[in-house]
């Protein structure tokens, strides 16, 4: 088994090893298999501070692990392909990996304009364990609940081949623009939401919301709000309600879930008459939104 891909910390850690067997190993189950040599070209040191891995000297340049670590935030930029991100060797070796495993099964996939896939019965599971609170959420902000489900598969979907990730490890990776729970909400967003009064996932705790950038103790706080799918649901629900009203200036977005598609996932844009859905809007107004009527009830 071989290393293909390694997850570090913001200050520089390798703490999640991805393998070309798509295995997730934490650096502990990391450390096990590399002393029974069960992972190829990887020793054990130990450090002042506990033991590492380090790649074998005199190895090819691939087997370095340096050239195969990136941080949550580059994983996270990956995914949503934001404009200015070029994917390293290995996340692109890692991923079609994935991709592969997905076609040769033959079991049917879902798959975005961007090209990622994800099982369909994997993001069915996902809109199905959570119908409850999706429906309910939409009813609290008055929005439309196919909407707020087809930005969660679109999110699933994207988030697939790093589920693992996302669900066991992602506190400890924690750093600045990294996406949390099923509708992949900043950390930033969120403290921005709880500021504009939007929503609040517990008014009576005093240190919401953090002014200034989110320090580490900051993050790991509101993180255990942002992770709750509740909370989560109502965070994205609480940013698709904040787009109606922001852009209400100009145009009515309520009932044009391939406008809030696209806004949901973009940068900042000043509103504007006569705004234009993206291939992404597009396919969670078309797509996705259907899935999400069939799913939900």
């Amino acid at each position: 088994m071989k290393i293909t891909l390694v997850i570090t910390n913001p200050g520089g850690k390798n703490l999640v090893f991805l393998t070309d067997s798509l295995k997730t190993l934490s650096l502990e189950e990391a450390i096990d298999k590399a002393k029974t040599n069960s992972l190829d070209n990887l020793f054990v040191i130990k450090g002042k501070y506990g033991e590492y891995l380090r790649g074998v000297p005199n190895k090819s340049e691939n087997d370095n692990l340096n050239t195969l670590s990136v941080t949550a935030s580059d994983i996270m930029s990956f995914v949503n392909h934001t404009r200015h991100f070029k994917s390293t060797d290995a996340i692109s070796l890692h991923t079609a990996q994935h991709i592969s495993s997905i076609i040769e099964s033959g079991k049917p996939f879902l798959e975005t304009t961007e090209g990622d896939k994800a099982f369909v019965s994997v993001v069915r599971d996902v809109i199905k364990l959570h119908s409850a609170i999706i429906i309910q959420t939409a009813k609290e902000f008055d929005i439309d609940p196919y909407l707020l489900g087809a930005i969660i598969i679109d999110e699933t979907v994207r988030m697939s081949q790093f589920e693992e990730i996302q669900d066991k490890y992602l506190l400890k990776l924690l750093g600045r623009n990294v996406s949390v729970g099923v509708t992949q909400v900043k950390l930033e967003t969120a403290n921005g939401l709880i500021k504009n009064e939007l929503y609040n996932p517990n008014p009576d705790d005093t240190e919401l919301p953090f002014s200034g950038n989110l320090r580490k103790a900051d993050r790991e706080h509101l993180y255990e709000y942002v992770i709750q799918p509740k909370h989560n649901i109502c965070f994205a629900a609480a940013r698709i309600r904040g787009l109606i009203k922001e852009w209400s200036k100009y145009i009515d977005t309520s009932n044009m879930p391939e406008i809030l598609g696209t806004l949901y996932h973009r940068s900042y844009v000043a509103p504007y008459a006569h705004p234009g859905p993206n291939d992404r809007g597009t396919q969670i107004a078309d797509e996705f939104y259907l899935l999400a009527n069939k799913w939900l009830y």
